[in-house]
């Protein structure tokens, strides 16, 4: 197989039953001191974002019994600390979120003022900055403790990275980028066939006509590779056995004789890396169907995840324990059928499994001081399955009874996330303090408001690029363009828009849409204000609503 400036490798590993979580602060510090020796321990931190976590369900799950008395949440609650009451910040996303929690400071020190935002001077056209790459203007506790020469390792956590210096640490496994597109490809057998030392057999797969995706594995901007696929002919095997798996060969060019490049069971997951130009992706396979007798199959492969670790080796060291990163629920595909409910909870549940592997890796290695980790599970499940109130639209579907199923995805994964949280607490080294903490809780979502289409309709015209909100979940802050409202029309412009957003009624209840409708001034008194990138106005919901930012003419 010849790749150039290609290098590639794959991780397979057999299903099993894992589960994870994802996620208002919470806060729970526990201290493991036994000590079995005279010696003095070497003092640690370890620090657990579970995002979107919040401490209403962590408390009512310990009293109704969904949690365990014997778990990690219990057992931090009965022999650590924790935070009856916290200060947030105004923006419940996790970007602006996990970045005050860092530094202890407000997005108007950081500037970090939501997941997206503008800077006041940017070009109109060009894109919005992200939370997870633009720079930090405060010192995060994990400069501060590189500062007093202490070792910080981060273990795929949101807002650290290497865009910035400020964004690094001693030891990094940066959050992968999702770089391209996922695919579905329907396969169909050929006539072609190769045999192998006469005891393997494999019959060359083509794309179908209808497929939903071509066999091109895709880095957006960067460079595009044909996949090929063979099918390995059972029959051809001697030792052949009925109700064996199906296996799926994947190669990266069209000899398959001088080598593939992973292959996939039906009852597996299949990790594999491409490097290219000194960039690493990963990606996984999972068949989705098979049809033997009619020689169709169906082959799922995530989006390509930019993957980066430092200093040299790290990333590798612990890929050998861990594997490749396994990438996200596909929730676009899952919402559009093409990507089934049990394939998403596998998904999220590798993605929980790989997060402990990383923190629990990490913790073996001897020089660190302080280790943060993530989980993101609480959050993508409670996203998708949070049906609690009569408002949703499905609240009532599958005859009343979609609330209680979901409700239990949510708490089985709040029961697998404290199953990991105790397995890292038993793997602590001695002398070693846990900080778990969140970003922000969570709550049912009924309404979507278009807030740039009800601008337009208003006759505030974002189709002129007279103004554009830019939405961080039920939060958004609103650009006016100053090269086209002038200064003279500036003021009579933002009264007549703050008087709309305002005046802005449900109209199912009548009530106002939004708690706060904030100029400059007033983002001030909340901690919002940064002169370089909030905007004219910052609007923030009430409870059961969210912003979206997109334009639909």
């Amino acid at each position: 197989m010849s790749v150039q400036k290609i290098k590639i490798k794959f991780y397979s590993k057999k299903l099993v039953n894992v589960v994870s979580i994802n996620g208002l602060l919470l806060i729970l510090i526990f201290s493991l001191n036994s000590q079995t020796n005279a010696q003095t321990p070497k003092k640690r931190i370890v620090m657990i974002s579970l995002d979107g976590t919040p401490d209403y369900l962590i408390d009512k799950f310990l009293d109704n019994g969904v949690l365990p008395a014997d778990g990690a949440f219990a057992r931090m609650k009965r022999k650590g600390a924790y935070a009856e009451t916290v200060l947030p910040i105004n923006v419940a996303s996790t970007g602006p979120s996990h970045i005050s929690i860092f530094t202890g400071a407000s997005p108007s020190k950081t500037g970090i003022v939501g997941n997206t935002f503008r800077k006041n001077d940017q070009n109109w056209s060009s894109q919005n900055l992200s939370a997870f790459k633009h720079t930090i203007a405060a010192e995060t506790i994990f400069q501060a403790a590189m500062r007093q020469e202490k070792k910080v390792m981060t273990l795929a956590g949101v807002g650290i990275d290497n865009s910035y210096q400020n964004r690094m640490t001693n030891y990094m496994h940066v959050y992968p980028e999702i770089s391209g597109p996922s695919l579905i490809m329907d396969l169909e057998v050929t006539d072609t066939t190769i045999n192998q030392m006469d005891t393997e057999g494999f019959i060359k797969l083509k794309t179908a006509t209808k497929s939903p995706s071509k066999s091109i594995f895709e880095v957006s901007g960067s460079f595009k590779m044909p996949l090929y696929f063979y099918l390995k002919d059972r029959m051809f095997n001697p030792m052949y056995l009925p109700n064996q798996p199906t296996e799926i060969f994947i190669d990266t060019d069209a000899d398959f004789k001088n080598g593939y490049t992973a292959s996939v069971d039906s009852e597996s997951w299949t990790g594999m890396e491409i490097e290219k130009d000194g960039k690493k992706y990963n990606v996984s396979f999972r068949i989705f169907k098979t049809d033997e007798k009619a020689g169709k199959f169906q082959l799922f492969m995530t989006a390509p995840a930019k993957v980066f670790g430092s200093p040299n080796g790290f990333l590798e060291k612990l890929q050998s324990n861990c594997g490749f990163w396994p990438g996200e629920p596909e929730n676009r595909k899952q919402t559009t059928g093409l990507v089934s409910e049990k394939i998403w909870f596998e998904q999220l549940d590798r993605l929980a499994k790989y997060s402990k592997n990383l923190i629990l890796t990490g913790m073996q290695q001897e020089d660190w001081d302080l280790l943060f980790g993530y989980f993101s599970t609480l959050d993508d499940v409670q996203h998708r399955y949070t049906l609690t109130n009569p408002r949703q639209i499905d609240y009532k579907a599958d005859n009343g009874n979609r609330p209680k199923i979901y409700a239990d995805y949510v708490e089985k994964r709040f029961q697998k996330v404290d199953a990991y949280l105790l397995e890292i607490i038993n793997a602590l080294p001695t002398g070693t303090n846990l900080v778990v903490f969140s970003d922000h809780g969570m709550i049912p979502i009924h309404t979507a408001l278009m807030l740039n289409n009800y601008f337009e309709k208003a006759g505030f015209n974002v189709s002129k690029q007279n103004i554009t909100s830019v939405s961080s979940g039920s939060s958004a802050h609103i650009y006016i363009n100053k090269e086209i409202i002038k200064t003279i029309d500036y003021k009579s412009y933002l009264n007549r828009l703050t008087d709309s957003l305002k005046s802005l009624k449900d109209n199912s209840t009548g009530e106002p849409i939004f708690e706060l409708v904030a100029n400059k001034q007033e983002q001030k008194k909340y901690g919002l204000y940064h002169q370089e990138y909030s905007g004219d106005l910052f609007v923030s919901c009430k409870a059961g609503y969210t912003i979206s930012d997109r334009y639909l003419p």
